[in-house]
């Protein structure tokens, strides 16, 4: 797993290499670190209320999992403390305290950084390991758990909270079971084989990407129209990041594929270094993987200075637009009808308009394209 001190070093290195600046990543690691500092005293404070110790809050098989902002450190004021508690075992009726402790020390540290999760109820809850590794497609596969699962792998990390908990090797376990599926259950993934784009893993990370793209509308619907504006936003920018990395990740396992020997560990044949590549990739913010990619898939120094600059800068827009308050309240309250004259909506736009170029130039090669097929399927194919 990254070190947390510094999650962004390919993306510090390509900053330097486009002689640009982008101080938004830097103050948002320092938030993220100072939202977990904050995160796991009040929960200590909290459990030793009820119990007079806080030596172990979690059980066994339990571990308290971030996801968003929070997981791919980028928090910033107002950024949502979304979290799960991971369970990997028989039910029990201390999960569900465990649960509610961390939902009161989290309301308790209201203002000092952390804010409560969304009312989707996909975060702030309980959820058991056996959903996200057996019900992976068929009627059974719900939207909760598709998002759950995929988020496991594009932006989760667990936390400790104390030095003799499971919080990691629970995450870990069922991430490696999730994994397995994937490489291990798909009938043309062949490590040994001329394609090693692993299609289970990508078509189900694309189905995750139009699916977060049919509940946008249907939330407009449902809603009302409100926080429509933000939610765009957020598609066009932090949502499109992750699949954006999940594709990297699928795409490097055919450009730049990991060491089929294992050191000798592995039989022929074995995917397994490829499952341990996969969970290397999960625990790496999706800013930093990208740049990875970037860094050492894009050989061409000047389209990578262009990829990269493209990319990030607008991304580090993005994060500076988000840390303004007044600008954030504004898209919060927009209308769809005021978006169409409204600058600041319209600033929010041409950041995610530049994100995307980026992108298009990466995965495709190409900015725009004059035919009217190609240019259609750029911009709704792609990105």
């Amino acid at each position: 797993m990254i070190s947390q001190a510094n999650p962004f070093p390919s993306l510090s290195k390509l900053e330097a290499e486009c002689g640009a600046t982008w101080p938004s990543f830097g103050k948002c690691v320092i938030t993220t670190q100072a939202a977990e500092v904050v995160l796991k005293n009040t929960i200590r404070e909290e459990a030793i209320k009820g119990s007079s110790t806080a030596n172990r809050v979690l059980d066994s098989d339990s571990s308290l999992i971030l996801f968003g902002s929070f997981a791919r450190h980028e928090m910033l004021a107002g950024s949502d403390c979304d979290w799960t508690l991971l369970i990997d075992g028989p039910a029990k009726n201390s999960h569900a305290a465990t649960a509610r402790l961390i939902e009161r020390a989290i309301k308790a540290a209201d203002g000092k950084g952390l804010c409560e999760p969304g009312s989707s109820g996909i975060f702030g809850n309980l959820c058991f390991s056996h959903d996200l590794v057996h019900r992976i497609g068929g009627t059974e596969d719900s939207n909760v758990n598709l998002t759950r699962r995929i988020l496991m792998l594009l932006e989760s990390r667990p936390v400790s909270l104390a030095a003799t908990d499971s919080a990691d090797p629970v995450w870990c376990g069922v991430l490696n079971c999730i994994l397995e599926r994937y490489f291990e259950e798909e009938a043309h993934f062949d490590p040994c084989g001329p394609r090693k784009v692993p299609r289970f893993l990508l078509n189900d990370l694309t189905r995750y990407w139009r699916t977060i793209g049919v509940d946008y509308a249907s939330k407009y619907r449902d809603q009302g129209g409100q926080k429509w504006a933000l939610r765009n936003a957020k598609l066009r920018l932090s949502r499109k990041l992750l699949f954006a990395s999940g594709l990297a990740f699928c795409f490097r396992c055919q450009i730049n594929p990991p060491d089929l020997t294992g050191g000798g560990f592995f039989e022929d044949n074995s995917s397994h270094p490829f499952i341990q590549a996969a969970a290397r990739f999960a625990g790496t913010p999706p800013l930093e993987f990208l740049a990875q990619f970037i860094d050492t898939c894009v050989k061409d120094g000047a389209k990578r200075r262009l990829v990269a600059g493209k990319i990030f800068g607008a991304y580090d827009a993005w994060l500076a637009f988000l840390d303004d308050a007044a600008k954030r309240t504004c898209l919060e309250g927009l209308s769809h009808h005021e978006a169409e004259t409204d600058p600041i909506f319209q600033e929010v736009r041409e950041i995610g308009k530049e994100f995307a170029s980026g992108l298009k130039l990466l995965f495709f090669d190409r900015e725009d394209d004059e035919d009217p097929i190609a240019k259609l399927s750029l911009e709704y194919v792609g990105f």
